[in-house]
């Protein structure tokens, strides 16, 4: 069994990993309480009047985030804000203005995916898988009826954010 310490490294690596297959150059922070793991510059050119170009970049803080697969296998879910331990008893925070993006990692599926803290729920996140027959963690085939189109439009959908 694995400390939840081991798989945060495992995740955090494997977003790192991922970040750098597509060509990122990802900055590490020095800092543990800045709310955000991983970082990258992306340099956008902006025009205008169609001619007068300029090049502005950005600095995107990722918060890394292992999720868990669900008991029925139709969907991954994460924590959303971190514990913070206080003398009145725990308290949670969230990641608005700390980070522009959840990265999401689970090692069953050996995915990565990535959607805007803006949005998102405060406690916990669900990512929902459209397709039929997903494979589980005890590596059987289970099948799925589609979700009802009353349901697509209330959820996040776990393709639309694979990395």
């Amino acid at each position: 069994m694995r400390n939840t310490s081991q798989v945060g490294l495992i995740s955090h690596t494997a977003v790192l990993n991922r970040l750098v297959q597509l060509g990122f150059e990802v900055l590490l922070p020095w800092a543990d309480h800045l709310g955000y793991d991983l970082a990258y510059f992306i340099t956008e050119e902006h025009r205008n009047f169609g001619f007068f170009a300029h090049q502005e970049s950005r600095l995107v803080r990722i918060q890394v985030k292992t999720a868990r697969l669900s008991q029925d296998g139709t969907y991954l879910e994460f924590n959303t804000a971190s514990t913070v331990s206080a003398r009145k008893g725990n308290r949670k925070n969230g990641y608005d203005g700390r980070a522009e993006y959840f990265a999401v990692y689970n090692l069953d599926l050996n995915k990565v995916y990535m959607l805007p803290v803006a949005g998102a729920p405060r406690n916990t996140c669900n990512l929902r898988f459209k397709e039929a027959g997903m494979l589980r963690g005890n590596r059987h085939k289970t099948w799925h009826e589609p979700y009802s189109e009353e349901i697509a439009h209330s959820a996040y959908w776990a393709e639309d954010y694979e990395l």
